[in-house]
Formats: structure tokens, C-alpha cells, sequence
């Protein structure tokens, strides 16, 4: 903790010296913006398939199953420094609306270790989950089906803690499971694929030769991973944002190293909206987010390759500076351009943002945003946003097409499901949403 709190008087102090991005500016106004440097090769072309449910979601604590008019939350009891060996199996959401489903059922995992992260296929009604060690549980319904072990040889070390097994995130076009894992060669990080189909079977790992993100996302469409990482581990304090194509038989590494990023700023978790192409990435101890079209970017073949993107850019929201942290976790709604934005380790101030809803030309632009604080639980507790990998999810109602992001607080007492258009048409000052927030827009369920 003390390393967070130094980083971040550090980003104060470089942001008084006139050093920040766009500070005092409105995002969503005329900021200054700043690009990278265009590459020489055409980006990897989009398919037409459909937008999946869980398509270009984090790789977060945080897994959402969506079946039928039922939603459910796969809850892991464990972070990257400490917690319990269970997953929590959380209905949220049935036909008759949000918490009117059973009650919560707890699935006991190896008592040597903690999950971290879970992610599920809503196609197949499987449930991916992982642990600090080298464990992968797949999970039924309330049912351990079999557990597995990862090929991670290492830990990967981030701000928040360590990890072998650092976060899994399931693309159901597939129906593989995508874990970040730590390489003692090729590494510090790599990626390992899980084919869920029949037996399930382990891809050999690609390492990534830096580290990788605190959060990937695959975008399904794109064929691409998402990886922005806390370029401060890796040598030279270079690549911020790495791309790989999974669209080839052996895939294709595309690093970037963002020339308006200070050496005091590190992404910290990736964001997609599907339909777009519009990658994000936050930005720890610091109210910026990293804005990029993935339509517009080009990929230079290599080893690795490089990516740039001349309709990128970094922007800062100064309601988002008082996050806990800085904006850390983040997730879109799959199918909308609406997205949550959160910090870590505490706190109760979260963020929303609208992205556009086109992309191809231009520098994109958000369209909206606002900061809110998520009011005290039903115990009258304060809200305390949680820890590594980030608690934080999306997903849109089955049944009234509601886009709401889905956040648990630090002691796994309670979820808090927020109404992400309604929270942008709150009442406000500006960019922030008045208090008391009016009925409804936050939802709890106790875990």
C-alpha cells in the first residue's frame, strides 16, 4: 500500500509541475490529445461475427454467467495477496429483476492456495476459475467439475501482489480459456489457452516477453488480446500496451510503447467495446485513461512486431483523480459503448464513461462521463472497493437490456450492481453525480 499512496504523490506532484495530460480540460470538450507514431502494415481485418455475451471482458476477479433471464456471479474469495479457498456462486438477476434469486452457495477449492479470477462461457454454462498457484477449476452450476494445473513455471509481480495463475478470461466464440500466467523463460508473463471442447486441454504457453497486464481482453471478433502492463517491470521501462493476434496457428506479438506516458505512469487493466473496436486501458495513480481504435491502428510484423495507432490518445478525467489508486479496473458492457471505471484497494468513488459509438476515422471521443460514490451497504458499512485482480465486471440484463456493471467491496459481503445509463442521466454537477444518488441506480446482494 505504501508504494501505491508514493505513486500517486508523485503523478500530483508531476501533474502541478504542468507535466499531466489535459488536467482541468473536458474530455469530452476540445483537450489536447496525443498520438502515436503511424506504423507501415494493414491492421488484422474484422469478421462479422456477432458480439458474444461475455465478448471483451477483463480478465478480472469477477465472472458473469448469463443464461436464459438468469444472471449469476462467480465470485473468487481470494486476491493476489491473501483471502479464503472458495468461489461464491451469487444469483443476481432472474426474470422477476435484480437479488430475487436463491441464496449464495460456496464451492471449497484447495486449501493451500486462493482463486483469484473467474470468467464464464455463457454459451456452455461453464465457469472457469484460477488460483495463485498453477490450479484451473472448472466449475458447473454449484459443481467443482475437475481441477487442472496451468503451465506457469514463475510469478508474475505487480503493484497489487503476485501470482502464477494471475487471471482467466473465457472466449465463448471459441470456447477457450485465456490465463495469464508467470514464465520463468520468455517472461516475466505469458498466456496460456485452455481448450474447453470435449477433454479439456491445454495450449502450450506464449510467453510474452514482458509482463502482462493486470486485466487482458480478447476480443472475439478482432481475433486480438489486450494486454496493457505496468511497463516499470519490464526492461528499458518499455512496451505500455501489447496486442497479440490469436487469429494465425502461432501468434503474433505487437508491442507498443506510448510516447505520451510519463515514466511515472503504468496501464494497469484493458477495455474493449466489441462493436467499435475502441480499446482502452487505465492508468494507475492517475485519472487518465488510454483511448485507442483498433479500426485505424496498423501492426508491423516482428519479433515481436510493434503496433501504433495515430487515433490514439491519452486522456485525463480530473473527477477520476481522487480514485482509489488512480483509474485501475474497467469494464465495457458487452454490446454497448458503456463502461465502468474503477480504482482498487478502497474507496467508494467509481466513474462511468460513454465511448463513441462509430469508429474508422478520427481520434475517438468520449462522449460522457461522470464520477459517483456508491453509497454505504445495508450494513452501514462505507463502501471499500476491492483488490487484485479488480473487482469489477459488466454484463447486460437478459431480460430489461439494462447495461450494469457488477462491483464487489473488499471484504466479499456485498455486490453492488449499478445502472450505468441511468448513473449519465442522474442528476449532476458537472461530471459528478449528485448525493444522495436516486433510487434504484445501485442495487446490493450479500454474498
Amino acid at each position: 500500500m505504501t508504494s501505491r499512496w508514493a505513486g500517486l504523490a508523485v503523478c500530483l506532484l508531476l501533474a502541478i509541475a504542468g507535466l499531466s495530460l489535459g488536467t482541468g480540460c473536458d474530455p469530452c470538450g476540445s483537450c489536447s490529445t496525443h498520438h502515436a507514431k503511424p506504423s507501415s502494415s494493414p491492421s488484422p481485418s474484422p469478421s462479422p461475427t456477432p458480439t458474444p455475451p461475455n465478448a471483451c471482458l477483463p480478465s478480472s476477479s469477477i465472472g458473469i454467467l448469463v443464461q436464459g433471464k438468469n444472471a449469476t456471479a462467480y465470485l473468487p474469495q481470494g486476491y493476489w495477496e491473501g483471502g479464503s479457498a472458495s468461489v461464491k456462486v451469487v444469483p443476481i438477476e432472474t426474470s422477476s429483476g435484480l437479488g430475487t434469486g436463491g441464496a449464495p452457495t460456496s464451492i471449497a477449492t484447495n486449501s493451500e492456495t486462493v482463486p483469484n479470477s473467474c470468467s464464464s462461457n455463457s454459451t456452455t454454462g461453464e465457469t472457469v476459475c484460477v488460483a495463485n498457484n498453477t490450479d484451473v477449476y472448472l466449475i458447473n452450476g454449484t459443481t467443482l467439475t475437475s481441477t487442472l494445473t496451468s503451465g506457469a513455471t514463475g510469478d508474475e509481480e505487480f503493484t497489487g501482489g503476485g501470482c502464477a495463475n494471475c487471471g482467466v478470461v473465457v472466449d465463448s466464440s471459441t470456447n477457450k480459456a485465456l490465463i495469464t500466467v508467470g514464465l520463468e523463460t520468455g517472461g516475466p508473463g505469458g498466456y496460456q489457452f485452455l481448450d474447453l471442447g470435449g477433454t479439456p486441454a491445454f495450449e502450450s504457453p506464449i510467453p510474452a516477453g514482458v509482463q502482462t497486464s493486470e486485466d487482458v481482453s480478447i476480443d472475439p471478433i478482432r481475433h486480438l488480446v489486450l494486454s496493457p502492463g505496468e511497463a516499470v517491470y519490464n526492461p528499458g521501462d518499455l512496451v505500455d500496451y501489447q496486442i497479440v493476434n490469436v487469429s494465425t496457428a502461432t501468434p503474433a506479438l505487437f508491442n507498443s510503447d506510448i510516447p505520451s506516458l510519463d515514466t511515472e505512469e503504468d496501464l494497469d487493466s484493458a477495455g474493449e467495446d466489441c462493436t467499435t473496436g475502441i480499446a482502452l486501458a487505465t492508468s494507475e495513480f492517475t485519472g487518465d485513461l488510454f483511448i485507442a481504435d483498433l479500426t485505424q491502428a496498423t501492426f508491423t510484423p516482428g519479433t515481436p512486431g510493434t503496433w501504433t495507432d495515430t487515433a490514439s490518445a491519452l486522456v485525463n478525467f480530473p473527477e477520476f483523480d481522487d480514485l482509489a489508486a488512480g483509474t485501475c479496473g474497467i469494464a465495457v458492457a458487452p454490446g454497448t459503448h458503456l463502461a465502468i471505471v474503477t480504482g482498487e484497494f478502497g474507496g467508494a468513488l467509481e466513474g462511468v464513461v460513454q465511448l463513441p459509438a462509430t469508429s474508422g476515422s478520427g481520434t475517438p471521443a468520449f462522449v460522457d462521463y461522470v464520477a459517483f460514490t456508491v453509497p454505504s451497504t445495508p450494513s452501514q458499512e462505507d463502501w471499500s472497493e476491492g483488490y487484485d485482480p479488480h473487482t469489477v465486471t459488466a454484463y447486460v440484463s437478459p431480460n430489461s437490456k439494462t447495461a450494469y456493471a457488477v462491483l464487489e467491496n473488499d471484504d466479499f459481503s456485498y455486490l453492488a450492481i449499478v445502472d450505468l445509463k441511468g448513473m449519465l442521466s442522474a442528476p449532476r454537477t458537472g461530471h459528478t453525480v449528485n448525493n444522495p444518488l436516486p433510487a434504484g441506480l445501485v442495487t446490493f446482494i450479500a454474498e
